[in-house]
């Protein structure tokens, strides 16, 4: 009799199971989270408390999120991108969203601590003098420069040189729209630098991984530059003039075991990478200066 009883009470229970519509993608299911896309079956309305526990849970997280993939970036950061690369990306934070993140923190410390504070200072220098209509090109104008003594110059010059300062505002102004943009240069750079070989073994998207997960080094390195700055700024612009071997060094810590190299082939071939990705640069920078100049030269030469 007893154990007719308990039958029907278990028989009840497996009646009774609740089962939950996914607020995703509509399936209903029986456990904690959707068989069909993962979400998770308490899903309830937007909270502080429910914000901030997720913020910090991606920042602490042990198993996976932000905190564990820049500790890897630093440790291991070649073994890292071969995970990556093979599959393995459940735990790791997604490199573009990374660098986001770390182009973000950086924009956030140079505006409060002031260490692009010589840019502003150079911008200003540049596009301190209103010219009036109708002055001779050749007319020589007194300026104060950015250390306060004045100095003669041509009207010309001065043109060229509010120029240059409008150029220097828009890259203040547009700092991480131009770093991204600067990035399929480093693709070409070093798809050509690395090797025939390793052309043919790695899509492009895929040095695009390994890329983008060296200059999240980079920038965090400056971000730790901006940090001096607040401390001992001409600690913090020794540091900055040490960029260049910081990149060589990100990308043979990030190629290294991709490309199968020894430390020090990877190192030279990364550092003829860097030196050709500045030679692109220059030629573009050249390009943008000679087209910037027949836009305004009406300007320049005329006076007007």
């Amino acid at each position: 009799m007893n154990n007719e009883i308990q039958t029907e009470i278990q028989t009840e229970a497996q009646t009774e199971v609740k089962t939950t519509r996914c607020l995703n993608c509509g399936t209903e299911f029986e456990r904690n989270f959707c068989p069909e896309c993962g979400q998770s079956a308490e899903t309830g309305r937007f909270t502080m408390r429910f914000i901030f526990e997720n913020l910090i849970a991606a920042f602490t997280s042990k198993d996976g999120g932000l905190w564990f993939t820049l500790k890897n970036l630093f440790i291991r950061p070649g073994a890292m991108i071969v995970d990556n690369l093979n599959g393995k990306r459940r735990r790791y934070f997604s490199p573009f969203p990374l660098l986001f993140f770390a182009l973000t923190i950086y924009i956030l410390l140079y505006s409060v601590t002031g260490s692009r504070s010589n840019l502003k200072k150079l911008e200003k220098e540049y596009m301190e003098v209103e010219i009036k209509d109708g002055t001779e090109p050749t007319a020589e104008i007194t300026i104060t420069d950015a250390d306060g003594n004045e100095k003669p110059i041509s009207l010309r010059k001065q043109k060229i040189n509010k120029i240059i300062g409008q150029g220097i505002k828009f890259y203040n102004n547009y700092y991480t729209t131009i770093f991204m943009l600067t990035l399929p240069f480093f693709l070409f750079a070093t798809r050509a630098c690395y090797g025939k070989n390793n052309r043919k073994r790695y899509f492009r998207a895929e040095y695009l991984v390994a890329i983008t997960y060296s200059m999240v080094m980079v920038v965090l390195y400056r971000c730790l530059v901006s940090l001096v700055y607040l401390f001992s700024p001409d600690v913090s612009e020794t540091m900055g003039e040490w960029v260049f071997l910081v990149i060589v060094a990100a990308f043979t810590a990030c190629f290294h075991k991709m490309l199968g190299f020894s430390i020090a082939k990877t190192a030279w071939r990364s550092l003829l990478a860097v030196v050709l990705y500045y030679i692109i640069m220059l030629f573009v920078l050249m390009f943008c200066c000679i087209i910037a100049y027949f836009i305004f030269r009406k300007r320049i030469l005329v006076g007007s």
